[in-house]
């Protein structure tokens, strides 16, 4: 009876000890797993930070280090997060689709690839069915699903636009014509303008100002500008800025135009529009010397003033932003407007704003208002 007792004991205490090392090695494996969510937590939030920032081209490249770690699960996550918020916008999805497409053969990694368009699909299509839901197209995801015609040189789209018209209307034979007749009505008739398409709009209009139509285009861009102004992002850039938006500094250099960082529409309409909302008639432009543009005029007017300085034989190649600062006689707040092609101010009361997507750091990047 005494040994029983004695072994009915052993057996409770081998019974505890085990559960002891059972609990220990969970609660190892429930610390690694947090531990594990908290590194996947930190690196996400260094992916929407970036994009926040404005840097695109980087964002994908950091998207694709996810997927060459297999962890392509979590990039869809991320890019999901990214499109639906104002973090990005849904032009992401099928800009990050196309960024995959440059670096992988689809035919070569056909699993990843698999996996991104399904992961898009149902990302892209959810959204819509909310849009549809509540009937209501502000999410612009529908603006940004490529169209078919527009989807003949890429594989990857095709597959995209294919397979979302294939989730929508599974089954049906003209799947593809409902789907576009979907995104067509959830697609908003007029949308905010990019500031560089205002500049190109104006650019047009001196290219025909000889004819029966230059007058009326330049009523109408005028207008819409006016619109622009009207809007909630004056607000946004006075929070963004101070109160005093400061005295636009835009950099003509040569990196400025096509071929290079092609950023100079954005510039001179980011210019013009921070001068319009710091009621300032004047801009201060640099390249290999400075000078200052009194504003005369509309807006049409000025930005075919900007355009000429811009391709003057006066204008140098490299951007001299030491001559830009000598040219300063107030003391206002700056706002640089480049490509960051240059040094680093080191006055103080600057704030730099990059509008191409080279990457360079500055205060604010982006080449639209939103990414403020």
């Amino acid at each position: 009876m005494a040994n029983e007792g004695g072994n009915e004991g052993a057996a409770n205490e081998g019974a505890n000890e085990g559960a002891n090392e059972g609990g220990n090695e969970g609660a190892a494996n429930e610390g690694a797993a947090n531990e594990g969510a908290a590194n996947e937590g930190a690196a996400n939030e260094g992916i929407l930070k970036n994009r926040y920032q404005g840097h695109r081209d980087s964002t994908y490249a950091m998207l694709m280090q996810l997927v060459a770690t297999n962890r392509m699960s979590e990039c869809l996550r991320t890019l999901e997060r990214m499109a639906s918020t104002h973090i990005g916008c849904w032009r992401d999805v099928r800009g990050f689709i196309r960024h995959f497409e440059a670096q992988y053969n689809p035919l070569i990694h056909a699993a990843n690839a698999f996996e991104l368009i399904q992961g898009c699909v149902r990302m892209t299509n959810a959204q819509l069915r909310k849009d549809c839901l509540h009937n209501n197209n502000g999410s612009l995801a529908a603006k940004w699903v490529p169209r078919e015609p527009k989807c003949r040189g890429s594989t990857l789209l095709m597959w995209y636009y294919e397979a979302l018209a294939a989730d929508m209307f599974p089954g049906a034979p003209d799947a593809k014509r409902r789907y576009r007749k979907l995104i067509s009505s959830l697609t908003p008739l007029t949308s905010t303008h990019s500031l560089a398409w205002f500049v190109k709009q104006a650019e047009r209009v001196s290219e025909r100002a000889h004819t029966e139509r230059a007058q009326p285009h330049t009523d109408e861009i005028n207008a819409l500008w006016l619109t622009q102004l009207g809007t909630q992002l004056g607000t946004q850039l006075g929070t963004q800025l101070g109160t005093q938006l400061g005295v636009p500094v835009l950099s003509l250099a040569h990196s400025m135009g096509p071929g290079h960082n092609n950023c100079l529409h954005a510039g001179i309409g980011l210019a013009l529009y921070l001068a319009a909302m710091s009621s300032c008639r004047q801009i201060l432009t640099f390249s290999s010397h400075a000078e200052w543009h009194m504003l005369e005029g509309d807006f049409v007017a000025q930005a075919q003033q900007l355009l000429r300085a811009a391709r003057s034989p006066t204008n140098g190649l490299n951007a001299n932003l030491t001559a830009a600062m000598e040219a300063i006689t107030c003391n206002e707040p700056l706002v640089v407007i480049s490509d960051m092609e240059h040094d680093e101010p080191t006055q103080p009361m600057i704030t730099t704003w990059n509008v191409s997507h080279n990457g360079r750091p500055a205060t604010i990047c982006g080449d639209r208002l939103k990414n403020i």
